[in-house]
């Protein structure tokens, strides 16, 4: 075989998700693994549903999760591969159109609306099989047809589906899958504007492109029999196919920006801030796995432990808070200096103002919620303890109660807390240590009434880092405030 191609190929109609990142990254592995290339061309045909920016978004959050091509618009390849962009090859589609219907291979037809066109593209599209087309125009002669286009009628053109035929692929992922030509009608390649419908443009660009292997989701199998048809009219090998299966959410449905516990689009989860390490992690165990036990795996040993013998057969179900703990494995691997310069940019500083708080302060806060968030957005959770006049909860007041010996344990840790003149961790814990000595307690009973009295908050991080970053006068004055 020639050197692996393998191409991701978006319409600009949406971001990139979550399904289309998994094509997009299964595809780059593959091409990588074995020293290939990896194309990414647009699919712009469908012009009334293209998104202004679409095209600029896909490419920025490709590149921003890892997955750069070696070919695209802004670096196209060799001059014979063609262009990138399917509205650019209008006339290309069109020579191979008229090729296969001077072959008598296809047929202009004239008893067909647009809206018939939509609607079996609609049905197309969502991996319905369309009624079968009857060919009323397939045997039109010659002289038909020029008087039709002499009248002004419009035509499209139909691929004229051979009989008695089937097609088999051997599928990477699901082995030998066989489609019958009585299962298929005459179904068009191009539209009465004159563009180039998906089955058509795409077969003429994988074989431009010398597209080795097309890797894609399992409801395109609905259209492989017809562009493996068109392959064999233009005498063209096909490629080698892989579908991939579906990657459902945890109700088992196919995950949608419906889906109720996971963000959809990659946009959203570099706002939310997750690593873009991760999310190639993440999305590369979606319907395919490695040898070993392993999971957190880095985009080069991914690459070179790729054996595309090992995708799934069944869907994949995306787990939010496998997610969630792939990327605090990233986070935590971080340097302090990269954590902090990343962390800092996803504090809300509408309700924590950071303006005015000394960078050793800042950074020995931010330092405290390292091992513990899961992506960056989190850090919102933590800060109320340190920027603002927290409430007392009814669960704090109850745990007190139940707390031994809370009240003299208190009345010693303020006077000695009050009394420190040097402001340090270490000067805290020697306070919260003798404390307890003096008051007879330990344990629980020591270290959960002085976090509720110090900070108003049965939860947080380390108590002595707590108590230090509040800082005397705002302890002293929470330590009056729960005693009422």
């Amino acid at each position: 075989m020639n050197k692996y191609r393998l191409r991701y190929a978006p319409s600009p109609t949406g971001f990139l998700h979550i399904g289309n990142t998994r094509t997009a990254l299964m595809s780059y592995m593959f091409a990588k693994h074995y020293n290939g290339d990896f194309i990414v061309r647009i699919e712009d045909t469908d012009m009334a549903r293209n998104v202004e920016g679409a095209i600029e978004s896909q490419f920025d959050n490709l590149n921003w999760i890892g997955i750069i091509p070696d070919e695209s618009i802004y670096n196209p390849g060799n001059e014979k591969y063609g262009k990138y962009m399917q509205s650019q090859k209008f006339d290309v589609y069109a020579k191979y159109a008229n090729k296969l219907v001077n072959e008598k291979k296809a047929y202009k037809c004239f008893c067909t609306s647009e809206d018939l066109e939509k609607d079996y593209e609609e049905q197309t599209a969502k991996g319905i099989v369309a009624t079968k087309y009857n060919g009323k125009c397939s045997n039109l002669s010659d002289q038909e047809v020029d008087q039709l286009i002499s009248e002004g009628k419009e035509f499209l053109i139909r691929f004229r589906v051979p009989e008695n035929e089937s097609w088999t692929i051997n599928d990477i992922v699901r082995g030998e899958v066989v489609f019958d030509a009585k299962d298929l009608g005459d179904f068009v390649i191009l539209k009465t504007n004159g563009i180039a419908t998906y089955n058509f443009a795409v077969v003429i660009d994988d074989y431009d492109m010398e597209i080795t292997h097309v890797v894609r989701g399992e409801e395109h199998i609905s259209n492989t029999p017809r562009q493996m048809m068109i392959f064999d009219a233009l005498g063209w090998e096909y490629p080698i196919f892989c579908h991939l299966t579906l990657i459902v959410d945890d109700t088992g449905k196919k995950l949608s920006k419906r889906s109720g516990n996971s963000l959809f689009f990659i946009e959203q989860y570099r706002k939310q801030g997750y690593l873009p390490e991760a999310m190639f992690n993440y999305i590369a165990l979606l319907g395919w796995s490695p040898k070993g036990e392993k999971e957190i795996l880095s985009k080069e040993e991914l690459i070179d432990m790729f054996d595309e013998n090992r995708f799934s057969k069944s869907p994949s179900t995306f787990d939010m808070v496998k997610m969630k703990w792939i990327n605090s494995q990233y986070m935590k691997k971080m340097s302090d200096e990269d954590y902090l310069v990343f962390i800092k940019q996803f504090i809300d500083q509408t309700k924590y103002d950071i303006s005015n708080k000394e960078t050793n302060w800042l950074n020995t806060m931010l330092m405290l919620f390292k091992k513990e968030i899961e992506f960056g957005n989190q850090i919102n959770d933590h800060l109320d303890l340190f920027f603002n006049d927290i409430t007392l909860t009814e669960e704090s007041q109850q745990q007190l109660k139940e707390l031994e010996g809370h009240i003299d344990l208190i009345n010693i840790f303020e006077s000695k807390i009050n009394g420190l003149s040097d402001w340090n961790v270490d000067q805290i814990k020697e306070v919260i240590k003798t404390s307890g000595i003096e008051a007879d307690v330990k344990g629980k009973n020591l270290f959960m009434p002085i976090r509720i009295y110090a900070s108003k908050s049965e939860h947080g991080p380390s108590l002595a880092d707590v108590i230090w970053l509040l800082g005397k006068n705002q302890v002293l004055k929470n330590i009056q405030t729960v005693k009422g």
